[in-house]
């Protein structure tokens, strides 16, 4: 008789395993939950075979454009609640064993493990991909610090020495916290910290403020070398032992909080270029290279609510059932995963005039060049 997997518990530690490691290997994870205080909101789909999720951005819009939902008090400001639908996708059948029969429980063990290690590592580059690409692409609220130190939100003012530091950081952080008026008289909304809470002896302690600043491997080495940063390390604000954990963690100042991204290569995900390929829909960003043609890296800080993520909590690995007789082995994660970067379109004429129809909700793209 063929091996086979019967036991549903089994099937469900190996999902389990696929996607904790994968968090794990993801530095985007440490900023995303189920709550309005995560940068990327987790949605569970209604069904396992559900192909869209719709979120709710609730925000203020007293004054927008929008009438809001009515409150019964006078006194009471106008709320409403923004829909953002994205479509997701799944996980699905792996290549199958190339082994007709798996007759022994030691040989099918061996092969799932492989193709158990190959979907994580092919998912761990896709999920970091696929939020990289998301923020970069088309940004709405743009960063570019010109050679005589002005501010432009256009990439064609670079040439080569407008590189990644603390300018560029104040701005995008004035811009988190007051908002921002663009050269076309675009207002742009502000963005909500990231928040940590921890509880201590029974009381809630809020440990932090800040922003989630994902910068490439020239930017940060080009801030890192910021006499303003070296100075600022000597009296640093936030307890930065707090982000030991976070993947890709290397600074803080101010209340960014640093992840570098590194060099994308063809077999891993990195920060996003001028230069940088293709990915799906995210196309053509040879657009944000330097006026002299010079390189630039696409550096992304995030606000709460920045993007939205689709799973399913009871991800299932599983035996294929349909293939002779049980005889073929098949590694399985039916896990749905979408990921969209928010950008709200308001659909009536009132709505389209809110400051935030079509516009990124909250990411601020900061672009550099690498020399």
């Amino acid at each position: 008789m063929p091996f086979e997997m019967t036991d549903s518990k089994e099937k469900q530690v190996h999902a389990t395993e696929i996607f904790n490691t994968v968090r794990q290997r993801d530095p985007y994870a440490t900023f995303q939950g189920n709550n309005p205080d995560s940068n990327i909101i987790v949605l569970i789909p209604e069904s396992r075979d559900a192909s869209t999720v719709t979120m709710q951005i609730v925000t203020d819009l007293t004054g927008d454009g929008t009438s809001g939902n009515q409150d019964v008090s006078d006194d009471h400001e106008e709320m409403e609640t923004l829909p953002f639908t994205f479509k997701g996708e799944l996980i699905t059948k792996s290549t199958k064993s190339p082994k007709t029969v798996l007759m022994k429980k030691t040989t099918a063990g061996v092969w799932r493990s492989e193709k158990k290690n190959k979907i994580i590592n092919w998912f761990t580059r896709y999920s970091i991909l696929r939020k990289a690409y998301a923020f970069s692409f088309n940004p709405t609220n743009v960063v570019c610090v010109k050679k005589d130190g002005t501010i432009s939100n256009k990439s064609e003012d670079l040439v080569v020495g407008c590189k990644f530091d603390t300018q560029y950081v104040d701005e995008a952080l004035k811009r988190a916290k007051n908002g921002y008026i663009d050269d076309e008289d675009v207002e742009h909304p502000e963005l909500l910290p990231f928040t940590e809470v921890l509880t201590r002896d029974g009381k809630f302690v809020q440990t932090g403020a800040y922003y989630p600043f994902f910068v490439g491997p020239e930017s940060w080495e080009s801030l890192s070398d910021d006499p303003i940063y070296k100075e600022y390390q000597k009296t640093k604000a936030l307890a930065t032992g707090d982000f030991k954990g976070v993947q890709g963690f290397v600074g803080e100042y101010k209340g960014a909080v640093f992840i570098e991204l590194g060099k994308m290569t063809d077999r891993r995900a990195g920060c996003i270029r001028s230069d940088s390929p293709d990915f799906k829909k995210y196309i053509g960003f040879d657009q944000y290279k330097a006026g002299d043609g010079t390189v630039t890296e696409l550096n992304h800080l995030l606000g709460c609510g920045a993007g939205g993520q689709g799973f399913d909590l009871e991800p299932q690995y599983e035996e294929d059932p349909t293939e002779d007789n049980n005889q073929k082995v098949v590694a399985l994660a039916n896990q749905f995963f979408g990921f969209e970067k928010v950008r709200w379109l308001g659909e009536t004429t009132e709505e389209k005039k809110s400051i935030y129809h079509d516009k990124d909700y909250a990411t601020i793209v900061a672009i550099a060049t690498i020399k």
